[in-house]
Formats: C-alpha cells, structure tokens, sequence
C-alpha cells in the first residue's frame, strides 16, 4: 500500500539544525543568479553520511519556504536498510520503468514543502533505467512543480548510478566524511564528474567531532546543556561555495 503521508526524521539538535541552516542559505546564495534546481548530493564511499545529510537539508530548506522534493535515487539498497523505510513504496523505479506515473509514486511528508518519491522496489537495472527517456522527462517535469529537487545517490566508487544523475542534473554536491574519506578518492571523485561533464558545485564536510565543530562555534553554548549530544555533527562548511575553477575541492587537491 502508498502511503500517502510519509513520516520524515528531524533532527531537534540546535548545532546540527544551525549546520543545515547555513548550508541552505550558502546554497540559496549561490543560487541567485544561476537558477540551479536539481541537485544530485552523493559521496566517495559507502557510509559518509550522505542520507541523512540529504533528508535534513532537505527539512531545513523546506522550512525556508521553498516547495522541495527529495528523491531516494539508491535503487540498490535493500529497503530494510534505508533511513526511510516505513513500508514498501512504489516509487522512482515504478516510474521508470512506466509502470507508474510520477503523480502515483510521490508522497507527501510530515513537514510543510517537502514531498517526497521512494527508490522503489529495487530493480535488477538501474543504469539503464537512469539512463531512460523517462528520466530525461522527470527532470524535464519536476522543475516546474518544485523550487528544489534533491537526488541521494550511491556512492561514486560502488556503482555508476550516482555519476550518471549528478551528470544530468544541474549540481552535485559531494559529501566527505571528516577524517576518513582519503585525498586519493576526492581526486577519482573530481575526475569522474568532470569526465561527464557533471557542476561540481562543492563539498560538504561531514561527520566532524564535536571538539573539531567547538573549535569554529566555541562562542556559542550549544555543547555545555546537551550532554548526550552525539558526537558526530554535521562539519563546519568551509570553503563549502568555491570559484568554478576549484569545483569545492581542496587548494592541495
């Protein structure tokens, strides 16, 4: 059965909302002059974060006012595994496969202007279903309808699927993991978007230690009341908007 109002994690913590909040007005910032709509958010590897980073960026510009849709791009991963798995839905692969029309897959959520479209039912080709007509029609589709269109993708060095999206879409943005993703996959990771031709916009850090994320925000008491804060937060953004011609790669990159 669709469920026609899905039920999307908030994240209450003070330092990570106020995190969120900055990457969201950097964004808007940027976005000015350059009209950007969709964006494709994935990683280097596995496990950098990059779910939840979309789904609570995705929360703090709709609670900006911009109309926004998220779409589970991972058609891989086992739907047990997913941050957003409350059942069984019908969603991008049903619509790419034209079993279903796009209105049918998308869900409304628990927070005012975000929608959102599940990955579906994990097909056996999803590379060829990314690069299908109908994919080409939904990013053709969407923009009309929402002010942001945010794919999470598979990680980079896993499949193709994440490559071929940011490659359609009008910007990527690449999550690191602070302290584990290595200067060697950054720079595959560059190489490989830019060989499709992909708008590496920038790079958002990810998964800082509270001490290192203290160090940029110490004026503020976020850390002092919240004992059982988790020690993990969403990394200080800097550099996080760069010039074209550093694609938010580091200057030693």
């Amino acid at each position: 059965m669709q469920l026609k109002t899905f039920n999307v994690y908030d994240n209450k913590n003070k330092a990570v909302q106020d995190a969120y909040d900055m990457l969201t007005a950097k964004i808007h910032i940027n976005n000015n002059e350059k009209k950007l709509k969709t964006f494709a958010l994935t990683s280097c590897n596995p496990k950098e974060g990059k779910t939840s980073l979309a789904i609570s960026l995705a929360i703090s510009v709709a609670r900006s006012g911009w109309k926004v849709l998220l779409v589970d791009a991972d058609m891989r991963k086992p739907t047990n595994e997913k941050r957003l798995n409350q059942e069984s839905q019908l969603g991008l692969a049903e619509y790419l496969s034209g079993k279903i029309e796009l209105n049918e897959g998308i869900c409304q959520t628990n927070i005012a202007n975000l929608t959102y479209l599940s990955c579906g039912m994990n097909p056996n080709n999803p590379v060829e279903l990314l690069c299908s007509m109908r994919f080409k029609q939904l990013l053709e589709k969407v923009p009309s309808n929402y002010d942001y269109v945010l794919f999470d993708t598979p990680a980079l060095e896993s499949v193709a699927d994440g490559s071929i999206i940011a490659s359609n879409v009008d910007a990527a943005l690449l999550v690191v993991e602070a302290g584990t993703t290595s200067m060697k996959s950054l720079k595959r990771a560059k190489e490989q978007l830019a060989s499709l031709g992909a708008n590496l916009t920038g790079v958002v850090l990810n998964k800082m230690k509270r001490r290192d994320y203290k160090k940029y925000y110490g004026s503020y008491n976020y850390f002092t009341k919240a004992k059982n804060t988790k020690r993990s937060l969403l990394g200080y953004l800097k550099n996080f908007l760069l010039p074209p011609s550093d694609q938010g790669i580091p200057k030693n990159f």
